[in-house]
């Protein structure tokens, strides 16, 4: 039996982030769910968008600005759609978001560094 491989492109968590922030805006608006949950609106974007760094199939992990930015704007466009209609809070997750936004780049790097490490030992 041929199991085919998966193709994730390294755009697909720019995408994931983008459709999981309609989603949370969807849930906000129709079933009054809080927006004050750190996991919600913080680590879950950015497990998302290092999912794609780790298991992508185009050689991202060869540009340390790709690992940086992907990561960066994909959690960065989370932040926007979740928060497009609430612009009082938009300037304080972007401030208060800032420092985790950074660190979520530096994670993707970190990241990087382990898919090149694993390819280059023939492991992955």
């Amino acid at each position: 039996m041929l199991i085919k491989k998966i193709q994730i492109h390294s755009y697909s968590g720019i995408l994931l982030t983008g459709l999981y922030g309609v989603f949370l805006r969807v849930l906000r608006e129709c079933f009054d769910v809080s927006s004050e949950n750190f996991i919600f609106i913080f680590v879950v974007p950015a497990i998302i968008s290092l999912v794609p760094v780790y298991y992508a199939t185009t050689g991202i992990y060869r540009s340390k600005l790709k690992l940086f930015f992907y990561p960066f704007f994909s959690t960065l466009l989370f932040l926007i759609i979740y928060s497009v209609s609430s612009w009082t809070d938009f300037p304080l997750f972007l401030l208060l978001g800032l420092p985790f936004y950074i660190i979520i780049g530096v994670l993707g790097i970190l990241v990087g560094g382990v898919v090149k490490e694993q390819n280059s030992k023939g492991l992955k």
